[in-house]
């Protein structure tokens, strides 16, 4: 016969009803947090499986992060975009409506007044910072302010060529920005070439024919007519002028008189200017003959507007800056299409990772989450059986051989 002693009944009946409370302890934690894994223990294999979701959210919530900050940078540059397009928009035409021998100096002041008060704020449109403090065109060194203006005219980029990529899915990096080297410092220019013509020394009339011009423009040679004698060097090159500006819509070649009052002509998007001259005819125009062709560089677009303005100043014909002014602004134009087609590519990866984020997470509530009618039922059951237990070891513990005797 097995002796059941008074303190081995307790045990039993407190180990019992100390696992019961644990188990009731455990349901009200998974009600209380509304998760059915609690710990790994309670399900090693969707513990797993949520360690891993867990990890592919947090990659996709990057993702979307990301795609925030790409967002915010390109805001701030399309609006700085759209307002250097609308400056050089008004730059163009001014530069058009200066390009006229009719107006007085005054005038051509007037409007390089205005050249420059614009170019001051493209200046400072390119020196813009975004929402976070950093310069939105200085590449890599976006705590450096890009340009700065060391001289009259002169125009220094700062920043470098870097151009930061981010990550909006596993395959796939967007930039958040476009470094002012390319925007604003390396802007084609247009092909240009500029001829300057000696005093002339005889000043006898000039014969039709014995003088043609080609400004590359595929119309060939033009005449620039006959000359009459003229009384001065000076006269005779502003005669040259009128006569190479009175075909210039058939040979693509404009001509002024310098400040020196030398003849000069210059062709715009041309291939160059050729020059036939017969016989005593580089005596009576000071020109020589042969062909120049016109070049292409890179300028700083400021620059630019800085020796349009000093031009018009000078009342000097600006017909390659307004081609100038015209590239620069194709080159914003560009620049403003590239920023638009990146913004149109991170809405549709914020939807596409949106989807995806859904789905992790509609598969993480599956394996992790609690079935609450399912949960409180057992609950109650346990909370049953619990007070079951209690009362059943207070009647049992007051048991005693007494009672029977």
């Amino acid at each position: 016969m097995t002796r059941i002693s008074t303190a081995t009944m307790t045990q039993r009946a407190l180990d019992a009803m100390l696992r019961q409370q644990a188990k009731v302890g455990d349901t009200q934690l998974q009600l209380s947090t509304g998760r059915r894994v609690i710990a790994p223990a309670d399900d090693p294999a969707s513990a797993s499986r949520v360690l891993s979701l867990n990890r592919a959210l947090e990659t996709v919530q990057q993702y979307q992060d990301n795609i925030g900050r790409i967002k915010s940078r390109l805001e701030s540059e399309e609006g700085v975009l759209t307002g250097a397009t609308n400056l050089l928009q008004r730059v163009h035409e001014l530069a058009v409506q200066g390009n006229n021998a009719t107006l007085s100096g005054n005038d051509t002041h007037a409007i390089a007044a205005e050249i420059h008060q614009l170019l001051d704020q493209l200046y400072g449109l390119a020196n813009t910072r975004d929402s976070s403090g950093e310069y939105i065109f200085a590449g890599y060194q976006s705590g450096e302010k890009p340009f700065t203006n060391p001289a009259v005219g002169s125009y220094v980029y700062n920043g470098d060529l870097g151009q930061r990529q981010l990550q909006i899915s596993p395959d796939r990096q967007v930039a958040d920005g476009d470094h002012g080297h390319g925007l604003f410092v390396n802007v084609a220019t247009a092909a240009y070439v500029s001829v300057t013509a000696v005093g002339a020394t005889d000043l006898g009339p000039v014969a039709d024919g014995a003088i043609t011009v080609d400004g590359g423009n595929g119309n060939g040679p033009v005449s620039i007519g006959a000359i009459v004698t003229a009384a001065s060097a000076a006269e005779r090159a502003q005669q040259l002028a009128d006569a190479v500006n009175e075909v210039r819509d058939r040979s693509g070649v404009r001509a002024s008189v310098n400040s020196s009052g030398q003849l000069e002509m210059t062709v715009v998007e041309g291939s160059g200017i050729s020059i036939a001259l017969a016989a005593g005819a580089d005596a009576q125009s000071g020109l020589t003959a042969g062909t120049s062709a016109t070049t292409r560089t890179q300028r700083n677009v400021f620059e630019t507007l800085h020796q349009l303005a000093g031009a018009l100043n000078e009342k000097r014909p600006v017909d390659r800056y307004i081609a100038d002014v015209q590239l620069a602004l194709d080159s914003v134009i560009d620049t403003r299409t590239s920023v638009g087609g990146r913004r149109n590519a991170i809405d549709e990866q914020y939807e596409v990772n949106a989807d995806l984020e859904l789905s992790l997470k509609s598969h993480k509530s599956v394996e992790e989450d609690l079935d609450f009618a399912e949960a409180i039922a057992r609950f109650e059951r346990q909370m049953t059986a619990l007070q079951a237990a209690q009362q059943s070891y207070v009647r049992i513990k007051g048991l005693s051989l007494f009672d029977y005797l």
